[in-house]
C-alpha cells in the first residue's frame, strides 16, 4: 500500500458526540455539543474533554468543576445540531422543545432525550494554548431502562446507535464487524 503525507488538520477525526450539561450562575441549565471527548482510567473511569475558545459551558466547568456528558444517538441528533449551532452566551437555548432533569449524584443537568449519560466531576484541568483539557471522574452513569438487559461488558453499538461526527458531517454506526479475539481466523 502506497501512502502520502498530509498536514495535521481536522480532516479525519471521527468522534462520538455529547451534549455537555452545566449549571449557569443563575441556576439554569446550559447545554452545548462537544466532540473532543475520550475515555481514560486512573483507578476509576474518567472522561477526557477539550473545550477551546470562549464558551459559557467552559466557564461553568471552570467555576463548578462538574458537568454531564449526554451521548447523541440517531434519534436525538436534531437536538445536538441545534445545540451545536447556537450560542449559550447570547441567550438560553430554548427555541426547540427538550427536557432535562438534574443528576442523581451531581447537580448537573441531564438531557432526558439522551439514552446514555455520564455525571462527571473534574479532577484535573490542563490549560492549553487556546483550550482547556478536563480530566473528569465518572461519578454516575444513567442509561435508558430499555438497555438494562444489554451485556454492559460488550456494549452493542448497533442497539445504542450513537451518532458520529466527522467535520461538518454526521454518521451512524453501520454493522457489527466482529468480536475481540477473532483475529485467529485470519491466520493461514
Amino acid at each position: 500500500m502506497e501512502k502520502i503525507n498530509i498536514s495535521p488538520d481536522w480532516v479525519f477525526s471521527p468522534q462520538p458526540m455529547y451534549i455537555i450539561g452545566t449549571k449557569n450562575e443563575n441556576g439554569t441549565p446550559n447545554f452545548c455539543i462537544i466532540t473532543w471527548i475520550g475515555f481514560s482510567f486512573d483507578k476509576t473511569p474518567h472522561i477526557m474533554m477539550t473545550i477551546g475558545g470562549s464558551k459559557l459551558t467552559k466557564s461553568n466547568i471552570l467555576r463548578d468543576k462538574k458537568f454531564s456528558a449526554n451521548m447523541i444517538t440517531e434519534d436525538n441528533l436534531w437536538l445536538a445540531d441545534y445545540f451545536g449551532n447556537t450560542q449559550g452566551e447570547e441567550a438560553m437555548k430554548n427555541k426547540v422543545s427538550y427536557s432535562y432533569k438534574w443528576g442523581k449524584c451531581l447537580e448537573v443537568p441531564m438531557v432526558e432525550e439522551c439514552h446514555w449519560a455520564y455525571e462527571c466531576e473534574v479532577s484535573k484541568i490542563i490549560e492549553l494554548d487556546g483550550a482547556h483539557l478536563f480530566l473528569a471522574k465518572i461519578k454516575n452513569i444513567q442509561i435508558d431502562k430499555k438497555y438494562e438487559s444489554m451485556d454492559l461488558k460488550k456494549i452493542d453499538l448497533t442497539q445504542l446507535k450513537p451518532a458520529i461526527y466527522a467535520p461538518y458531517n454526521y454518521f451512524s454506526i453501520g454493522k457489527k464487524l466482529g468480536e475481540m479475539g477473532e483475529w485467529e481466523q485470519y491466520i493461514e
